[in-house]
C-alpha cells in the first residue's frame, strides 16, 4: 500500500487535503508528496497559486533507485526569503514516509541566492523547459534523481516542468540549486542535520537553565508526560512532577551540562543524547552527574525531552564545565 505517514491529527487533515486541486500533469511520483504539502491557510490547497509571493518556486525531487525524496518550496515576499522543506524516505514504487514532523523546516535564503533563483526561475519559464529532449521514465538516468518543477509569479498559472531525470538544462539546474540550499539529500546528510538539530536543542536547553533557572527551563523543554529519574528519588511525571523535583532547589545553585553524543531514529521524529552534568551550589559545592535524555518532536518539529535520567558521575567535571562553574552568566 502507498501511504504517507504524518505526526497524530496531522494525517486526517493532510489525507483530507482535496485532491482534486492537483493538476492531472503531475508525475504520480511527485502526487503523493505534493498532497503532503498542503497549505493550511489556503483551505489545505497543495497550489502555488495564491501565496501572495512575488516569485514563488517548488521542486518535487525523487531518487528513482530510493532514498530521500524532497519538497522545496521557496517564496520571496517583500518582507522576506525562505525555503520551507519537507523530507521523506522510502521508493516510488513502495510509497514514502514523512520524515520528521508534518511542519516543514524553514531556511532563510540570501539575496545572493535570491537573485540567483530569480534569474533561474526567468530562464526556466523563457525557455519553456525545451532545451533538453524528451525523457522516458524508464530510460537509464546518470544523475539518479527525477524532478517536478513548478514556478509561480502572483495569480499567473505557474510554470511546470517535469524531468524523469535531471539532465543539463535550465529547469535542472534550478531543481539543482534548490537542492543545494535545501540540503539533506541522502540518508547521511538526513541524519546528519537531526543530530545536529538535536545538539543544538539540548544546548539550548542548559542555557535556559542557566540563564532562566532550572525549574522554568526543565518544563519548557519538556513534553506534558515527561518522566525524570534522579537517584535516591521517586521517578517525577509531567508539569507537577518537575516542580517537585525542584521545589527545594538550593537559592544560587546551578544545573550546567554539555550533550556530547546525539543519536536519531530513521524516521527523524525521537532521539537521544548523552553528556555530563555539574551541581554548583551557592557554598562551592560540586557534584558531577552523567546523563541521557530522550527527545520527540512535537507537531511543529519541535524537540522535546521526554525521558530524564541521570547516575553519578566522573569524580572530577571536564575543564568545560568547570570553567562555566566559574563564571556565572550576566
Amino acid at each position: 500500500m502507498r501511504l504517507i505517514i504524518f505526526a497524530c491529527v496531522a494525517l486526517a487533515f493532510a489525507v483530507a487535503a482535496p485532491a482534486q486541486t492537483l493538476s492531472a500533469n503531475i508525475p504520480p511520483w511527485a502526487r503523493e508528496l505534493l498532497t503532503a504539502d498542503f497549505d493550511a491557510v489556503n483551505g489545505g490547497r497543495a497550489s502555488l497559486v495564491g501565496l501572495d509571493a512575488a516569485l514563488a518556486i517548488r521542486v518535487t525531487l525523487v531518487p528513482r533507485d530510493g532514498g530521500v525524496a524532497r519538497v522545496i518550496r521557496y517564496e520571496r515576499t517583500d518582507q522576506a526569503a525562505d525555503l520551507a522543506l519537507r523530507r521523506f524516505t522510502g521508493h516510488p514504487r513502495q510509497g514514502w514516509w514523512l520524515w520528521g514532523p508534518d511542519t516543514p523546516a524553514y531556511l532563510a535564503v540570501g539575496e545572493t541566492d535570491q537573485a540567483e533563483l530569480a534569474q533561474l526561475a526567468r530562464s526556466a519559464i523563457g525557455v519553456g523547459g525545451r532545451l533538453s529532449a524528451p525523457q522516458e521514465e524508464n530510460a537509464p538516468c546518470p544523475s539518479g534523481e527525477a524532478a517536478y518543477v513548478e514556478i509561480a509569479q502572483g495569480q499567473a498559472t505557474p510554470f511546470t516542468a517535469v524531468r524523469a531525470c535531471l539532465a543539463d538544462d535550465v529547469v535542472s539546474v534550478l531543481a539543482r540549486r534548490l537542492s543545494d540550499l535545501a540540503g539533506s539529500q541522502d540518508e547521511g546528510a538526513l541524519n546528519a542535520s537531526a543530530i545536529a538539530e538535536l545538539m543544538a536543542q539540548d544546548r539550548a536547553f542548559a542555557a535556559a537553565a542557566d540563564e532562566d533557572g532550572v525549574q522554568a527551563a526543565f518544563q519548557a523543554f519538556a513534553r506534558d508526560d515527561a518522566l525524570s529519574f534522579t537517584p535516591g528519588q521517586e521517578p517525577s511525571e509531567g508539569p507537577a512532577g518537575i516542580d517537585r523535583r525542584f521545589s527545594g532547589w538550593p537559592p544560587g545553585a546551578r544545573l550546567l551540562w554539555e550533550p556530547r553524543f546525539a543519536r536519531v531514529s530513521a524516521r527523524g521524529d525521537m532521539g537521544w543524547t548523552w553528556g555530563e552534568a555539574l551541581f554548583a551550589s551557592a557554598d562551592g559545592e560540586r557534584l558531577t552527574s552523567w546523563y541521557v535524555a530522550i527527545w520527540q518532536r512535537d507537531l511543529d518539529g519541535v524537540w522535546k525531552w521526554v525521558v530524564d535520567i541521570r547516575t553519578d558521575g566522573p569524580p572530577e567535571p571536564s575543564p568545560g564545565l568547570q570553567e562555566r562553574a566559574a563564571n556565572p552568566p550576566d
